[in-house]
């Protein structure tokens, strides 16, 4: 993949591919199902020359003053996604198969994004207990490559029955760093998304450090709706 430069939009994207940016801007696809539209991102399934895509806007990270403030110095959330995939793809971990990135930045700011992914089929691990130790050793297996998961909510794995195995989906792959209690908080952040899970970690090192993370969650929380009520106060919303 390479950046290429497109008008007001940076992609980020093979060759090949660049010409999916028009067919997505200019709406020449299939919309075949929408699979979340929240506050947050809209998330839908379309065709385009007979072939099925994930295409991904970040509403919330395009729209939010303070998280438009960050991206004069960082990239924006739809390129973070599609070099996480590609981080999976370096790392030998299922995930998603990235296509593009699209970016359009004003004064140095990401205004806009979005992003394409191929259709993965499979089954969410949500509510599936018989996938919850697959997903565990998959979560171990990324924090042995030295890598933390970003977001390992349960949703956030898939088991596909064709091959058995899981897949890591909507994630931000970053490195751990030497200290384990990010490792321990992954774990108590898993348990807190799929109630009844800890009864398959089987080993874990540092246990006291695990707990320690699950009541350290508790109070972040609290902490990040006091941090987003006082943004939108000051207008950084």
């Amino acid at each position: 993949m390479e950046v290429i430069l497109k008008k007001n939009w940076s992609l980020l994207c093979s060759p090949e591919d660049k010409h999916l940016f028009k067919e997505v801007q200019k709406k020449r696809y299939n919309r075949k199902k929408v699979l979340k539209n929240n506050q947050r991102s809209k998330v839908t399934i379309i065709k385009v020359e007979d072939k099925k895509y994930v295409l991904k806007i970040p509403k919330e990270k395009n729209q939010r003053k303070w998280i438009r403030l960050t991206t004069w110095f960082r990239d924006g959330e739809a390129f973070k996604n599609i070099k996480g995939m590609l981080t999976y793809k370096e790392l030998g971990i299922p995930s998603t198969e990235p296509i593009m990135a699209a970016e359009k930045r004003k004064k140095g700011m990401v205004v806009d994004s979005w992003l394409l992914y191929e259709y993965l089929k499979g089954r969410p691990c949500l509510g599936h207990e018989e996938y919850y130790p697959k997903v565990i050793e998959k979560l171990k297996e990324i924090h042995a490559k030295g890598y933390l998961h970003g977001d390992p909510q349960i949703r956030n794995f898939l088991y596909k029955k064709e091959d058995q195995k899981i897949y890591v989906i909507d994630s931000n792959p970053k490195p751990a760093g030497i200290f384990p209690f990010s490792k321990a908080y992954e774990f108590a952040y898993l348990r807190k998304s799929a109630p009844g899970i800890e009864e398959y970690f089987g080993e874990i090192n540092n246990w006291w450090l695990y707990k320690l993370a699950y009541k350290y969650d508790i109070y972040e929380r609290k902490w990040t709706r006091t941090r987003r009520k006082l943004k939108k106060f000051i207008g950084l919303g």
